[in-house]
C-alpha cells in the first residue's frame, strides 16, 4: 500500500471517529495493520478499543504485536502504560520486566505498578533507582511524592519527611502530599507542625476520608476539641466503614465539651465496633464514674 493511500485511509479514519462511527474506523486500522505491519497502526487501533471502553480488544491487538516481534522494547513500553491505564498492575509489571534495557521511564512505570499493588519494599527499590539514575527527571518530584507516601507507610517517618520536602518543590500546593506531610508529623509526635499541611489538604480537597480522619486526629491532639468533632462527624458521613478508633475519639472530643450524652452515645457505638476496644472501655468507664 502506497503512502497516499494510508494518508487517505487514515483521514477516512478520523472522519468516522469524529461521527462516532468507531466500528468502521476500526476496519480501516485493521487494514494498515494487514496491510503494512505498523506499529503505530497497532496502536491507534488500541487507544480507539480504550476509547469504546473495550479494553480487552486493546490488550489483544497489542499482545499480538508483541507476538510477531518479541523484542520490540517501544511497543512493550506502550503495552505496559496500556495496562497501568487500566489498572492491569500485575500484567504491565510483566509486560515492563521483559524490556531487555529497563530505561528511567520504564523503572518508573513499574515503581508505580507495585505502588498500586501495595508492594512497598518493591515499589520503594523502583522509585529509589528512578531518582538516582535520572537526576534531571521532570518525573523526580513526582518520584519523590511516591518515596514519601511509601516510607510512611514502612513507618520510616524521617525518610518519609525528607522525601516530602523534597517533593515541595513542585507540589507544595498538592493536597496529596501536604497529607502525608500532615500524617508524617502526626506520626512523630509534631501535632503543631502537622496542623498546616493538613489545613491546607483540608482546603484542597475538603471530602476525602483520609484527609477529615487526619484534620480530627490532630485537632483533639491540638486539644482543638471542636474543630475535631466537625472533622470525625464529617468524616463518618463520608465513610462506609468506621473504626472503634474514630468513635471512641469523636466520643472523647465531645466529653471534653461536656456533652456527656453524645459522648456516651459514640463510646457505645465504638464498642459495638470492638467490645475489647480499651481506649472506649476506659472512656465508658470514666464517663460512669463521673
Amino acid at each position: 500500500m502506497d503512502e497516499e493511500r494510508i494518508k487517505y485511509k487514515l483521514k477516512l479514519a478520523e472522519q468516522f471517529i469524529s461521527e462516532g462511527k468507531n466500528l468502521h474506523a476500526v476496519q480501516i486500522y485493521l487494514n494498515l495493520i494487514e496491510e503494512t505491519g505498523r506499529d503505530q497502526f497497532y496502536f491507534d487501533l488500541a487507544q480507539l478499543y480504550e476509547e469504546m471502553d473495550f479494553i480487552e480488544g486493546g490488550k489483544k491487538i497489542l499482545s499480538e504485536l508483541l507476538e510477531y516481534n518479541i523484542d520490540n522494547a517501544n511497543a512493550r513500553l506502550f503495552f505496559g502504560e496500556y495496562l497501568l491505564r487500566n489498572s492491569m498492575w500485575l500484567e504491565a509489571i510483566e509486560v515492563l520486566k521483559t524490556i531487555s534495557d529497563l530505561t528511567s521511564p520504564t523503572i518508573f512505570l513499574i515503581g508505580y505498578a507495585y505502588l498500586m499493588l501495595n508492594e512497598f519494599e518493591l515499589s520503594k527499590e523502583y522509585f529509589t533507582k528512578y531518582v538516582s539514575k535520572d537526576e534531571k527527571s521532570e518525573l523526580k518530584q513526582e518520584a519523590n511524592l511516591y518515596l514519601a507516601k511509601i516510607e510512611y507507610e514502612l513507618s520510616n517517618f524521617d525518610s518519609a519527611l525528607n522525601y516530602a520536602k523534597n517533593a515541595q518543590i513542585i507540589y507544595s500546593e498538592f493536597w496529596e502530599l501536604n497529607l502525608i506531610l500532615a500524617k508524617v508529623y502526626y506520626s512523630l509526635g509534631m501535632f503543631t507542625h502537622a496542623n498546616s499541611p493538613i489545613q491546607k489538604a483540608l482546603k484542597s480537597n475538603p471530602k476525602d476520608t483520609n484527609v477529615l480522619e487526619f484534620a480530627g486526629k490532630i485537632s483533639f491532639q491540638l486539644s482543638e476539641y471542636k474543630n475535631a468533632e466537625k472533622y470525625f462527624s464529617e468524616f463518618i458521613e463520608q465513610s462506609s466503614e468506621v473504626s472503634a478508633e474514630i468513635y471512641t475519639l469523636l466520643a472523647k472530643s465531645f466529653l471534653k465539651q461536656r456533652k456527656i450524652e453524645e459522648a456516651n452515645l459514640f463510646f457505645e457505638l465504638a464498642l459495638k465496633i470492638d467490645p475489647a476496644y480499651q481506649q472506649a472501655i476506659t472512656g465508658k468507664v470514666d464517663l460512669i464514674n463521673r
